[in-house]
């Protein structure tokens, strides 16, 4: 299948093998709807961030100034961030190892194969590598820079993928460490080693999840994981897991709707339907730019709401100023205190881990700390274990 400007050649890659061991059949379907030119990308401004913050961390991995990339100061300070954590687990893994610094091979966000002979079966591309070939080990970083927790180091079948490939693009490593940093999650990066038959295992479970994209792809299996899917707005168990949703009159769903385990599944069809809506959503509106009577009764206006800025503050404070006060304008503005604690710490050159505690003593009598509305989210590794805790506690 002919698929244009695909570095993966269309086959499985590390980042999809979540989905893959859920849903096989997903990998070829993608590929289908890309191939047949049906497939659009929605907008996705945590994706686009992501990609800079990547492509900061890279420049700087590898000595050069990642200044003239245009960061907001929010990407700015994760990407910060991220660069202190990897400097952090670098520097335990060479601390394990002989001549961990002198004979190391570094890869910055290259593309490894799996083959078997001279035919590629998956692909990944890790965003740090480091190999010490004199000691034999390596060590694999990923950066995640939402706001939602990965799955655990151990458990996380990217970082598997990942270890594998490179035990099969250098065969005779011995030990592989892998770390997940995430800044906004914690600051404490999770690593995980895989050794003599832990590499063998792990090699055995991955290439089984990429074979079977093969032998099943025409089994595709609804779950959570169609929120990730390129082709989840085409396949029909992902559309038919999404109306699987059960009618409720508004006045006495609160008191119909399932509790416990029937609960969190109605939850994840609610975020597989809300995904596929936004899809659909964002398809009528390019059908509308187009073709502005497609749908009659509504029209897609040329520009969105206008939102007012103010660049220059001292400006407005001077044309204001024979009515307002400066601080009467003070006090109706919102400051972005992430980019000035960032000034701050850039002017006076001080260290991220330093700088927070920092801004927080000296703005602790001037700042009000709101919070926006809660919003139901998974539990993270911490909350888990105290809830696993205390379900054995009951239980004794």
């Amino acid at each position: 299948m002919n698929l244009p400007n695909d570095s993966r050649r269309g086959l499985l890659s590390a980042s999809a093998f979540e989905r893959a061991a859920e849903c096989p059949g997903s990998v070829a379907m993608e590929n289908e709807i890309v191939a047949t030119g049906c497939h659009y990308e929605l907008p996705d401004a945590a994706r686009k961030s992501g990609i800079q913050i990547h492509s900061w961390n890279a420049l700087e991995a590898l000595g050069d100034d990642p200044a003239p990339l245009e960061l907001t100061a929010d990407e700015r300070v994760t990407a910060k961030h991220c660069a202190e954590l990897r400097n952090v687990g670098l520097a335990a893994w060479e601390s394990r190892q002989p001549n961990a610094k002198g004979n190391a091979e570094l890869f910055i966000e290259k593309r490894f194969w799996y083959r078997r002979g001279f035919v590629p079966l998956f692909s990944g591309q890790p965003d740090f590598v480091k190999i010490n070939p004199a000691a034999r080990r390596a060590f694999i970083i990923n950066y995640k820079t939402g706001r939602l927790e990965a799955e655990e180091a151990a458990d996380n079948l990217q970082l598997r993928a990942e270890v594998v490939l490179i035990k099969h693009n250098f065969p005779l490593l011995e030990e592989i460490s892998a770390a997940i940093i995430e800044p906004f999650v914690s600051w404490d990066s999770v690593q995980v080693r895989y050794s003599g038959d832990g590499l063998r295992q792990a090699e055995n479970q991955i290439v089984a999840i990429a074979d079977r994209t093969t032998w099943e792809a025409d089994r595709r299996v609804p779950g959570l994981h169609c929120k990730y899917c390129k082709a989840r707005s085409y396949c029909r168990e992902a559309i038919q897991y999404a109306q699987g949703i059960k009618q409720m009159d508004p006045e006495t769903a609160v008191a119909e709707l399932p509790r416990g385990e029937a609960g969190s599944r109605l939850w994840e069809r609610i975020k597989v339907a809300k995904k596929l809506l936004e899809g659909l959503e964002w398809a009528y509106t390019r059908i509308m730019e187009t073709d502005p009577d497609a749908l009659p009764g509504y029209v897609l206006p040329e520009k969105g709401k206008a939102r007012r800025r103010v660049p220059f503050p001292r400006q407005l404070k001077e044309a204001l100023g024979e009515y307002l006060s400066p601080d009467e304008i003070d006090g109706c503005a919102d400051y972005r205190l992430g980019k000035i604690e960032e000034l701050l710490g850039i002017k006076h050159k001080i260290a991220e881990r330093e700088l927070k505690p920092l801004f927080q003593k000296l703005t602790k009598d001037v700042v009000t700390l709101t919070y926006d509305e809660a919003f139901i989210r998974a539990l993270t590794k911490r909350e888990r274990e105290t809830a696993r805790k205390s379900e054995a506690l009951t239980r004794e």
